[in-house]
């Protein structure tokens, strides 16, 4: 592109035919870019999400290491001998 200015007596002509001859957009580049921008937004979404899953398993794990090693019965043992037997009320 030229970066001419016209003075007083000068026609647009030279102008015409600076727009004139520029090449055309460069509809490659523009899909290559956009195809590059795509694939790098798949990646950090997947990675998120790796990481998302990751970190919950890590949480669980982090739970079950807190939980009591024994674990209390809810029903209190019988104290009656074996021999015997019960009759529920």
């Amino acid at each position: 592109m030229s970066n001419q200015i016209l003075g007083s007596g000068e026609s647009i002509t030279g102008v015409a035919t600076v727009v004139t001859g520029r090449r055309p957009f460069p509809l490659r580049t523009l899909i290559v870019c956009f195809t590059v921008c795509l694939i790098t937004t798949e990646v950090l979404v997947f990675d998120q999400f790796k990481f998302d899953a990751k970190a919950e398993l890590l949480e669980q794990a982090t739970r079950a290491l807190r939980r009591p090693q024994v674990l209390v019965p809810t029903e209190r043992p019988s104290s009656v001998p074996a021999d015997r037997t019960m009759e529920q009320l």
